[in-house]
């Protein structure tokens, strides 16, 4: 691979290539041909099947640009995606590079950038369709989407995967990846039996060439999945899986993320001081990583725990930190998360109005979004609150709302798959 890649790309980059994980640029796949000492018709099967930026002629330095973000080199890449777009461009080697630097946007976790240059891509596709480059930008929205936790990221993702699988040759590769998107966002929609489902598939599709960030990613979200279901066994088997390959990355936002979960499994089996040690040490590397993003949910773990520890005034001053968090950064999730953390540190405290003003923020917050089963949820949990007032009338009356939002749910994707 090294001999193959020379000075022209990185040898992770012909890796990818080689395993169906990233389709070349007709640049590269020139170079590669020239080496083999292959024809260029030996790599493609057709006219239907060569890469768009075959019928196109291509700025070079968007193989640099693709390259930079193979290696995980994002600062540098926005840098030269930035620069590139200065000029004046071909229209599809415009939407390549506001990909790439959509892409590496997402990555720096600064969402709302990337949606600006990932939509432009989009609407010069509409003039010009390539499935490929559709399926990417849509995957790379819905990450953004998901990191600012939008509704509507799910949506935007199953359109991603839809684009993939009609695209000849079909990249294995792009597939899992997309998978593995939509598995997160049921895991963070908490509808978890479609997250494992999905899980599984990407991992069944991968086979034994192993994309090991990603496998990190697909075993944390499965830890927590199990987690849900209520095998903590298995769910404390995949964290450590996880964190392994957290570290093995040095990928200080992702290690976060699995000390945050790690917390929440110790919390379960009542080790409160090493679960706080998984909290705080969780945000110190989202620190390190220069990240505010999944702050307020490692936040909002640690008021948990100081809730169920009757500390409560130390509580309320982190769901509060949670709070402001999220709004500065319009996660609607840990939003509503804390309103209703902060409902029963309220009600442990006796101040029962302003705990029902929470619960009350938490059900417009979801029930603007569309999230349902989180809705259900807030209710069920408001419920369980009102009866430990001995309040039975109102408590029967969320239960029922609980099941009517649950039944809603269950309807429209009975629908939906009818409609399929």
């Amino acid at each position: 691979m090294a001999n193959l890649a020379g000075g022209d790309v990185s040898r992770q980059a012909i890796f990818l290539i080689e395993s169906g994980r990233t389709r070349p640029s007709m640049r590269t796949l020139e170079m590669i041909a020239s080496r083999t000492g292959r024809p260029l018709s030996y790599f493609l099967s057709g006219e239907s099947s060569k890469p768009a930026d075959a019928r196109i002629a291509t700025d070079p330095r968007t193989d640099q640009l693709q390259a930079l973000c193979l290696q995980q080199r994002f600062d540098e890449a926005r840098t030269l995606g930035m620069q590139i777009l200065e000029q004046k461009l071909m229209p599809a080697t415009e939407a390549h590079v506001r990909l790439y630097v959509g892409q590496a946007l997402v990555r720096l976790t600064s969402p709302d950038e990337a949606l600006d240059h990932l939509r432009k891509a989009e609407l010069i596709l509409e003039a010009a369709p390539d499935p490929w480059l559709g399926a990417e930008c849509a995957d790379w929205q819905a990450c953004a989407l998901y990191l600012k936790e939008d509704g509507r990221a799910l949506g935007v993702a199953e359109r991603a995967l839809k684009l993939c699988r009609s695209t000849e040759p079909r990249l294995p590769g792009t597939e899992v990846r997309i998978l593995e998107h939509i598995a997160t966002i049921h895991v963070k929609n908490h509808t978890y039996d479609k997250a494992v489902a999905y899980y599984e598939e990407a991992l069944a599709l991968a086979g034994g060439v192993r994309d090991l960030p990603r496998l990190g990613r697909t075993y944390h979200g499965l830890s927590i999945a199990y987690q849900e279901r209520g095998d903590i066994a298995r769910a404390i088997e995949f964290t450590h899986k996880a964190l392994a390959l957290y570290a093995l990355e040095n990928d200080k936002a992702l290690l976060a993320r699995g000390e945050n979960e790690l917390g929440l499994l110790l919390m379960r089996q009542g080790q409160m001081v090493r679960a706080e040690e998984a909290f705080r040490s969780a945000l110190e590397h989202l620190g390190e990583a220069g990240t505010e993003r999944a702050m307020s949910h490692v936040l909002l773990s640690l008021a948990d725990l100081q809730l169920q520890t009757r500390r409560h005034n130390d509580a309320a001053v982190t769901i509060r930190q949670a709070i402001d968090l999220a709004e500065r950064l319009g996660e609607t999730l840990a939003l509503s998360t804390g309103h209703m953390l902060m409902a029963q540190s309220h009600e442990r405290m006796g101040r029962r109005q302003l705990a029902d003003r929470a619960f009350a923020k938490a059900f417009r917050l979801l029930k603007s979004e569309g999230l349902r089963d989180r809705l259900a949820e807030s209710h069920a949990a408001y419920a369980q609150l009102l009866e430990a007032r001995g309040d039975v009338r109102l408590a029967g009356r969320h239960w029922k709302l609980a099941a009517e939002v649950a039944l809603q749910r269950r309807s429209n994707r009975t629908q939906q798959t009818l409609a399929g």
